[in-house]
């Protein structure tokens, strides 16, 4: 209590000095006469009145000051006496919503007296105040057989300061029921408490773990007792006295209601009702908690003499310990203590159906990358250490009100309620990902072992409306994540499921794309630095029509993935010879058309539509060069080198794309017959701007004039870049300064 007072006292002065009721009180005085003293001092000194006047004046600046020094300390006083039947009533509020009782009370060796108790007793034992305040009236109502005890606990205040102690007590309806009571010393002479009364007897049926004498494996033990007509006990058996904690003595003239306490009867009209069964918790022989069903039943004619009534008694403490261990197998995970998929199951059910329309909620689900490697490397033991651990670290930032699961293993699961936006939940996976990202310190020799997480997210609605398809759908995206084989990656499953979705329309159309023609060669100029066009480059696009125009880079790896990489080249190259035979027609020279060719294009197929082609019509194949990328020449096929010398003995020029991209440009120069390179975009976007872009493109320039090559420069979006490679040098180039990529009847059209 004196802590209490402590601390509210130590509040009260933290308040700021001028925010104080009574500093603002004397403040508000002093402005207030202040104001009127100077207001009426300067009506009298500067105006011109009559002397009646004057003096009439005079004396209302003293009455004035008079009835401010009045209505200040009342307008203190009332405000204090407001703020404290405030606090009055907020006190007595919550005295009667309460589920405790507070009371205070003095002993001593001869009785113990009730001074104050809270107006909610009688709502809770069933007592009025001026019931309890009688003397005597707390031993006339404990149990007889724990009021000895009690008496002797209370003496315990003379030691100790704080203690409590649980005993029987007769509700105002007859029955018992069990009753924790805690209490505070306030003074040693006399002797005085403070103290609370609380209701546990529901307690004791979720905490039973009290032996159970004789219980059979597969059964209960149940105890007999034999009532007469005034339901006194007239004979128990022995299994009646272990399950009750009673003796023959005690139990003998007896009632059961003096007896037994009951949870789930609110009135017994004196006596336990028949033909019912009754829910008895209490205390056995050995002070452990038990619970039991009591049934009541008239005995038949003939039994017994006195017998009226035949009461069974039945252990059911060991069920319940079977049942909640049960509940702890199926729905607890058995090494991290957390609420396994199970319960995962039920509370997000339970959620959805409670969720607000305007809230969404989020799953997400966490695996441990290799952590298999831990438990080979260390064993299985410090591998169960290290996600106990990681346990207690996700528990710390896992937001208030949001439970944590474990999935099995090193999986765990997180259900996020009521999220208004997307930022809530990346917020939160980042915190999580720091605590994948400190290291976990082996106490035996200090190594430490570091862990990174895959983390897949669904959102309920977008991603289903129900618990299992928002985990699966999570499962979905963190098993996506975990291929990408990159640290601490996260897929939330919208992005995942659009990407997939397109794959998945990309994937279906791609074997029927040449014959329904969707696909479409596009040509971008090609100048000297004369702004002459001197040939094109032949650029993919396929027309979709749900998905729109797509680019190579968006749809070239479906083609990749079903094996028709080669046959779109061809299917290109044979386009471009038909287009340079149409232009020709026309009386357009085209010039040089360059056809790029990615690694798994330049294959044997190429070599023999190529040598077809040269036979058919080997003045237009002259026309054609193939741009050859880096990664096609760095990282070849088996077979790629020696194709690439044959379409260069067919008379087909070879240039290298994107130079300066790859780590082994100079070396091509040196082993391959190629006549032209083309800069890398790269280095040209930013020549205007950037010194060091100038001084390699202004390099390379120079150094391919020594190798007598032609440099052609991709990308040139202004002036000051076309005038800076033509300083340089360069030979071609080609970008939006002059003309995007345009349809083959329309590219040579003058603008």
């Amino acid at each position: 209590m004196k802590d209490k007072i402590d601390l509210a006292t130590s509040k009260k002065w933290h308040i700021p000095f001028l925010h104080r009721p009574e500093v603002m009180l004397v403040l508000g005085y002093i402005l207030a006469t202040s104001v009127w003293g100077l207001g009426t001092y300067a009506v009298i000194s500067y105006l011109t009145l009559e002397p009646n006047v004057k003096q009439i004046f005079v004396q209302l600046r003293l009455w004035g000051l008079v009835a401010f020094s009045i209505i200040f300390p009342f307008v203190f006083i009332r405000s204090w006496v407001l703020r404290l039947n405030r606090s009055r009533q907020l006190l007595y509020s919550y005295l009667e919503n309460s589920p405790t009782v507070h009371y205070e009370l003095c002993a001593n060796e001869s009785e113990i007296r009730i001074d104050w108790v809270s107006p909610n007793c009688e709502r809770i034992i069933g007592y009025t105040t001026e019931e309890i305040k009688a003397p005597g009236w707390w031993q006339q109502n404990i149990h007889p057989n724990d009021l000895q005890l009690a008496k002797k606990t209370i003496l315990r205040g003379i030691e100790e300061a704080h203690f409590f102690y649980e005993y029987r007590f007769r509700h105002k309806q007859g029955h018992y029921v069990w009753i924790r009571d805690e209490l505070r010393r306030t003074n040693k002479r006399p002797l005085s408490f403070q103290g609370v009364w609380t209701n546990i007897s529901a307690d004791y049926i979720e905490s039973s773990n009290g032996n159970t004498g004789d219980i059979s494996e597969h059964g209960v033990l149940c105890g007999i007792a034999l009532l007469d007509k005034h339901r006194r006990i007239i004979s128990v058996d022995t299994s009646f006295t272990e399950i009750s904690g009673m003796n023959e003595s005690i139990s003998l003239n007896s009632k059961l209601e003096e007896l037994l306490t009951t949870t789930d009867i609110d009135d017994l009209e004196s006596h336990f009702p028949c033909n019912q069964n009754i829910l008895i918790v209490g205390r056995n022989a050995d002070n452990r908690r038990y619970s039991a069903n009591l049934t009541i039943k008239e005995a038949i004619q003939g039994f017994s003499e006195r017998a009226v009534y035949i009461a069974t008694l039945s252990d059911v403490t060991r069920m319940k310990q079977q049942q909640r261990q049960l509940q702890r197998l199926a729905f607890f995970d058995d090494l991290t203590r957390l609420p396994n998929g199970n319960s995962l199951t039920l509370d997000l059910s339970k959620l959805l159906d409670e969720l607000p329309s305007d809230r969404l909620a989020a799953v997400l689900v966490m695996n441990i990358n290799r952590f298999h490697q831990v438990n080979d490397k260390y064993g299985h033991h410090i591998g169960d250490k290290i996600l106990q651990r990681l346990t207690q670290r996700l528990k710390e930032v896992t937001p208030f009100g949001t439970k944590l699961y474990n999935l099995g293993g090193d999986e765990f699961a997180i259900v996020l309620n009521h999220v208004v936006e997307y930022i809530d939940i990346q917020n939160i996976i980042l915190q999580i990902q720091k605590a994948y990202e400190r290291p976990f310190v082996l106490a035996s020799n200090d190594q430490q072992i570091e862990l990174t997480a895959s983390i897949g997210a669904s959102v309920y609605p977008l991603d289903g409306y129900d618990a299992g398809k928002l985990l699966a759908e999570a499962n979905l995206a963190m098993n996506s994540a975990k291929d990408q084989n990159n640290e601490n990656q996260t897929y939330f499953k919208q992005e995942l499921e659009r990407r997939s979705y397109h794959e998945i329309q990309l994937e279906e159309d791609v074997h029927s794309v040449l014959q329904n023609h969707q696909m479409q060669l596009v040509y971008q100029p090609v100048l000297n630095m004369d702004k002459q066009v001197v040939g094109v480059e032949a650029l993919l696009r396929w027309e979709h029509p749900e998905l729109g125009t797509l680019y190579p880079e968006q749809f070239l790896s479906q083609f990749d993935a079903n094996g028709m990489l080669d046959t779109l080249g061809i299917w290109v190259i044979e386009n471009v010879v038909a287009q340079i035979g149409s232009w020709q027609q026309q009386g357009i020279t085209p010039g040089r058309v360059a056809v790029n060719l990615a690694t798994e294009q330049i294959s044997k197929r190429l070599y023999q539509a190529m040598s077809r082609l040269n036979i058919e019509n080997p003045q237009l194949l002259a026309n054609i060069e193939f741009d050859l990328s880096e990664s096609s020449l760095s990282e070849p096929l088996p077979d790629t080198l020696d194709i690439i010398e044959q379409l260069q003995q067919l008379g087909i020029t070879l240039v290298i794309d994107r130079f300066g991209k790859g780590i082994g440009s100079m070396l091509h120069l040196k082993t391959m017959a190629v006549s032209k390179i083309k800069i890398e975009r790269e280095f040209i976007r930013d020549l205007d701007t950037n010194e060091r872009s100038r001084n390699l493109v202004k390099a390379i320039s120079r150094m391919t004039s020594e190798l007598d090559l032609e440099v052609q420069a991709v990308g040139v979006e202004n002036q000051a870049q076309f005038d800076k490679l033509k300083e340089f040098g360069c030979h071609y180039w080609q970008g939006q300064l002059y003309k995007l990529p345009q349809a083959a009847d329309e590219v040579f059209i003058n603008d």
